[in-house]
């Protein structure tokens, strides 16, 4: 059986001195950082773990936590570490790092305040003006997005991030010309990014450019598969325009790509029962939507859709009561 280092340094804990368990902690620490840098996080999140309040790295394990917890989608878990590690010292990078944990959990108010922290703290900071620029974007605030938005870009130019999210804000208020182009930067700054490609198929679509989208999607998903950790939602996204298309297999193909990926993303399972109700296979497609319930939060679109594939199947019961529930959630 393969023992991990993390396992093996809590096994020789118990056989070691006070003195010698702070030499192993601090090596641990060492050890933490070398993973993270390398890309191991779970390695490096593992041993970070083990470093206790009484110890002098306790304060950057925390911190380190804190930034595992932020990029692995654990915002409430990110925030408390950066919180514990701000009882210790204070940060332009901790501050702007809450605020992001904070603003994926939706608390703005709090997540505004941190990166204001932050400015105090370093008002040349640019990652702060980013995340202010998202927290506006959040509250439909435009001129004050964009103007946050083109301080950060100021200050560094070269952040494919800031360009994506600057991008991003372009898109939710329709400007897609000029989201395009803002995209298309920050795809030359990184073009590993998997979201950037998928953003910018969407907006090539919506420009009425399909084959270049296509294309786009074409390139996003080859990034995608060749990643360290290769997501669905490129695979979704990319179904989804299969289907305004009305190439129907081929979407249904690229959902089952995304569920051997993530087989609880309730997303995939929806849009692959609403593929498989169009091709006309309703027991199947009952089988999906009923997943994609279990796998995420009450859906309306997803019991309007079950009532739908019941009453192909003739059952009148369960389409009833599919609809009964859709309304409810409407109201």
């Amino acid at each position: 059986m393969e023992v991990c280092v993390a396992d093996l340094a809590l096994l020789l804990l118990a056989f070691l001195s006070p003195a010698s368990q702070g030499q192993l902690y601090d090596d641990a620490f060492v050890t933490a950082e070398q993973y993270y840098r390398e890309g191991k996080a779970a390695e490096a999140e593992a041993l970070c773990a083990r470093i206790g309040p009484g110890h002098p790295d306790y304060p950057q394990a925390q911190l380190r936590l804190g930034t595992i917890f932020y990029s692995t989608g654990r915002p409430l878990l990110a925030e408390r570490c950066l919180r514990e590690s701000l009882r210790f010292h204070e940060s332009a990078e901790t501050y702007c790092l809450l605020a992001g944990a904070q603003f994926n959990q939706e608390k703005f108010d709090a997540a505004y305040e941190s990166a204001k922290k932050a400015l105090q703290l370093d008002d040349k900071y640019a990652k702060a003006h980013t995340a202010l620029a998202m927290i506006y974007t959040a509250r439909k605030d435009w001129p004050h997005a964009d103007a946050a938005y083109r301080e950060s870009l100021r200050l560094d130019d070269k952040d494919s991030n800031t360009w994506f999210l600057f991008g991003r804000a372009y898109f939710f208020r329709n400007e897609f010309g000029k989201a395009k182009e803002t995209f298309e930067t920050a795809l030359k700054l990184n073009p590993q990014s998997v979201r950037t490609y998928e953003n910018l198929a969407l907006t090539l679509d919506l420009l009425g450019q399909p084959a270049a989208a296509e294309k786009m999607f074409a390139q996003g998903l080859q990034v995608n598969r060749r990643g360290p950790r290769p997501e669905a939602r490129i695979y979704i996204a990319y179904a989804s325009f299969l289907f305004k298309l009305d190439r129907l297999r081929e979407s249904a193909a690229q959902l089952r790509e995304a569920l051997k990926l993530e087989p609880q993303n309730s997303d995939a399972h929806y849009e692959l029962a609403r593929v498989l109700f169009r091709l006309k296979q309703w027991t199947e497609a009952a089988q999906q939507a009923e997943a994609a319930l279990r796998t995420g939060k009450p859906d309306r679109r997803v019991h309007f859709l079950l009532s739908r594939i019941y009453t192909a199947l003739g059952d009148q019961e369960a389409a009833a009561l599919h609809a009964q529930r859709a309304a409810l959630l409407a109201d």
